[in-house]
């Protein structure tokens, strides 16, 4: 039997809804059932919702008397855009004059005006709705309407949101991600971080034609189970790849393909008999202390300081090239900081695979000028080539042109943000958001890679270590009890089909080939079990 997609949260009947006549009929009688005469209801939303049409049909359902929308409160869009920097959109930076709140987006007039207004009400209900709507009143309920950043992205890519008090859709996709990226996706997660431990619902927006809505209190007692388990993020649910009578994934096939980005992917649970998609985020909001661990968000904050993708080139003849900006590239370009290294792991490796690194014998340091462009042909002879086998890892500092790897499959574990990375030669340029540093098309001078990391390190012999990671290779055929981090980890099944978790108090959970799955640091007791032929990686950041 498959293990579930899904965290089942047990005795949650009754405290979950689906479409918006079930969801205002929940929230009606919740506010009958205070006794008041006037009734305060709340919809604090996360950046990106469509808040317009959650708002109609909330009227629609609830008939309140009246209705007030956070956005009607903010300053004017011209002097939002000045107090941010009338630069800002073209160039983004980090370091320039950001909203560290969202009440500094309220007009103090406006907002008195309507405090007022809402304090002579005396009776019936009143709807106060958007992003920092929870400031506007004291609500006597308090919902949170939530949506994943994947599907953010989507409705960038359509433009059919905007920013935060600001109408930025002619923006390219890069820029106006790189507001969001800067301005609105911080704000909301502080929101968010606020308010996810007290709201009374949570509704879930990523189907905004299929609205679900969840009490706080079931959603949290899943949080709570989560936060005990391995637990499978993933940006979308496919019923496809849990389907036991026609399987998609075959043994040796990616059905599944090696991916964590957690400022994007969804955790899956059951309440009630509805599958509510969360961001994963939300778990770490919930309690970043017991999610991460004390030292690694001492170190990190609050987030996850890894990512993972992977890039199949078994085929592929011309590499792509890109390469990390190092701290003072990144405090030059982008007026940020990033403790950066880059990891490739050789899922399966051709007889001659190898990955491109630091200028080779034939190149000086000086032999290529900021402003030129090369070709992938040409980098082949400007880079050093570092032969690579299964198994073996290549570490790549940050300032250091590479490619992604030639015959090989390779597992891409990063420290810092990927949307800093700057992409020279790529078949998939304008597919993944970043941010390129400006007048920079290249590393110049090209950074040579450090002796230690010219020969691409094997895990078959011993573990892979430096201060930022630690790679273990776990080998089926036996039982390994892996040793209490107090940290969150990641393990994946790299070869075989599936192996065997053991933890807690005896229960098991089981791991699919290609599925990165997280362990967080209150998890404790961790058995390793897989038939021989099976192998996992099991992935440590340094704190």
């Amino acid at each position: 039997m498959l293990q579930s997609p899904y965290i089942e949260v047990p005795e949650s009947e009754g405290a979950c809804w689906g479409s918006w006549p079930a969801i205002g009929k929940a929230l009606q009688q919740h506010l009958k059932q205070l006794g008041k005469a006037r009734t305060i209801l709340a919809v604090e939303c996360y950046p990106g919702t469509y808040a317009n049409i959650d708002m109609g049909f909330l009227k629609s359902t609830l008939s309140p008397n009246v209705v007030c929308r956070a956005e009607d409160l903010f300053l004017e869009e011209n002097e939002i855009r000045q107090r941010i920097g009338p630069g800002f959109a073209k160039t983004p930076r980090a370091d320039a004059n950001l909203p560290v709140t969202i009440a500094s987006f309220f007009d103090p007039q406006k907002l008195a005006s309507i405090q007022e207004t809402i304090a002579e009400i005396e009776t019936g209900i009143i709807l106060v709705h958007g992003v920092g709507a929870h400031l506007i009143a004291q609500p006597d309920v308090l919902v949170y309407s939530d949506v994943s950043r994947y599907e953010l992205i989507q409705r960038l890519r359509r433009k059919d949101i905007t920013n935060i008090g600001v109408d930025n859709r002619e923006l390219g996709y890069d820029l106006q991600y790189a507001w969001s990226y800067f301005i609105d996706w911080p704000l909301g997660d502080h929101i968010k971080q606020q308010l996810l431990p007290s709201c009374d619902y949570i509704l879930e927006t990523n189907n905004w034609q299929r609205p679900k809505m969840v009490a706080g209190d079931a959603l949290r007692s899943g949080f709570e189970l989560a936060l005990e388990r391995p637990v499978y993020p993933s940006p979308f649910f496919d019923p496809e790849l849990w389907d036991e009578d026609s399987p998609r994934q075959q043994p040796g096939e990616l059905g599944v393909n090696f991916h964590l980005r957690v400022e994007e992917d969804n955790l899956l649970f059951k309440i009630c008999d509805q599958l509510i998609e969360a961001p994963v985020v939300n778990l770490l909001f919930y309690k970043a202390h017991e999610f991460l661990g004390a030292e690694i968000r001492q170190t990190y904050g609050d987030r996850l300081p890894f990512y993972i993708q992977f890039f199949d080139h078994l085929q592929q003849q011309l590499p792509d090239i890109n390469y990390y900006p190092d701290p003072a590239a990144m405090a030059r370009h982008f007026g940020k900081t990033a403790r950066h290294q880059d990891y490739y792991y050789a899922v399966r490796a051709h007889k001659n695979a190898t990955i491109l690194a630091g200028p080779g014998k034939n190149a000086e340091e000086t032999a290529v000028k900021q402003q030129e462009y090369l070709s992938a042909k040409e980098w082949m002879g400007l880079l050093r080539a570092l032969p690579l086998k299964k198994g073996s890892v290549a570490c790549i500092p940050a300032g250091v042109v590479h490619s992604t790897g030639t015959g090989c499959q390779l597992l891409n574990i990063g420290i810092a943000s990927p949307f800093f990375r700057q992409h020279l030669v790529s078949k998939k340029a304008g597919k993944r958001p970043h941010l390129s540093a400006p007048g920079a098309n290249i590393a110049s001078p090209l950074q040579a890679l450090p002796p230690a990391s010219v020969r691409p390190a094997s895990l078959e012999s011993a573990p892979y270590e430096d201060p930022f990671l630690e790679l273990q290779q776990l080998p089926g055929g036996k039982q390994l009890e892996l040793k209490d981090a107090n940290q969150v980890r990641a393990i994946c099944v790299v070869e075989g089909t599936s192996a065997w978790l053991t933890y807690g108090e005896g229960d098991r959970y089981q791991l699919l080939f290609g599925q990165v799955v997280l362990l967080p640091a209150r998890l404790q007791r961790l058995t390793w079990e897989a038939p021989p032929g099976t192998t996992a990686i099991l992935i440590t950041i340094q704190p």
